[in-house]
């Protein structure tokens, strides 16, 4: 089983997309999908950060979503952010399944990327240097170019808004995680201490591209233990946030994310491997 938590707030706009191409998916036969619903207000800084109904409405879209073998945890009563719900999703998600996938609510995925998924799953065992793997966003090719792509995984740490890994590969990073974990644990997220977290990061010789993120610590664990982050060359997913924590429809726009195409191709139905960069 492939164990997938999604980690959802107050965006039904957006969650309504991503569930419609979950809906449209090649192959589910051996996918559980958990719901993580953050709460409206930050118990340290008293800061409202959505509305109930949007929180609700999100709930209720999952309710009704067309996808096999599903599980809500929440809403919160108190918004936590989505590093400590990401943080909590993997804890529980990977003591269940050796397999897990975990998805931003602001992205849509090709119609054939859970197969892919288990190509990439299987592949993966041949490289214990690398912790996940994405389907890639904004690596955008012209289209004359794009068959040229299409077979290749690459290595990258930008957009980590789909990771797919394994319990183990989680093991192996937790404790060096662990140690941006209990600095983000209690303050809002636009309130963390940058001063703990830029000592940390310099202490351990990084400069994550994001060091507030839960990337940043992420990226941070992953390159200690000594390895990488893998994704398509080709998209096989876009994001769709325009409006969130660190976008909004300008930066969105500046960072290339406008005309994210193309991302999904007729030969994956037919894909049975990649070709693994060196």
């Amino acid at each position: 089983m492939i164990g997938v938590g999604i980690i959802g707030f107050n965006r039904p706009h957006y969650m309504r997309r991503l569930f419609m191409s979950l809906e449209a998916q090649t192959d589910l036969h051996d996918v559980d999908f958990h719901l993580y619903l953050d709460g409206p207000v930050n118990q340290s800084s008293g800061i409202v950060y959505a509305e109930q109904k949007d929180i609700d409405a999100c709930a209720r879209m999952f309710a009704r979503a067309k996808l096999p073998n599903k599980w809500l945890h929440g809403p919160r009563e108190h918004n936590v952010n989505i590093g400590i719900a990401s943080f909590e999703a993997t804890e529980e998600l990977t003591g269940i399944y050796e397999r897990v996938m975990q998805l931003e609510d602001d992205l849509v995925l090709s119609p054939d990327w859970f197969r892919l998924a288990r190509i990439l799953y299987r592949e993966l065992e041949d490289h214990p240097d690398v912790y996940s793997f994405s389907p890639g966003f904004q690596r955008m090719f012209p289209k004359v170019q794009d068959r040229l792509h299409i077979d290749r995984v690459t290595y990258a740490w930008h957009h980590m808004w789909c990771e797919c890994f394994t319990a183990d590969r989680w093991l192996r990073i937790r404790d060096e995680y662990m140690e941006y974990h209990e600095l983000i644990v209690g303050p809002d997220y636009l309130e963390r201490f940058e001063g703990p977290l830029k000592e940390l990061y310099a202490r351990k010789g990084m400069q994550p591209m994001h060091a507030r993120s839960q990337d940043g610590g992420r990226e941070m664990a992953i390159r200690l233990n000594g390895m990488r982050r893998a994704r398509t060359a080709v998209n096989r997913a876009i994001g769709i946030g325009l409006q969130g924590i660190h976008f909004n429809p300008v930066v969105f726009e500046l960072m290339g994310f406008t005309n994210q195409t193309p991302f999904f191709f007729d030969e994956d139905a037919a894909r049975e491997s990649f070709e693994w960069d060196d």
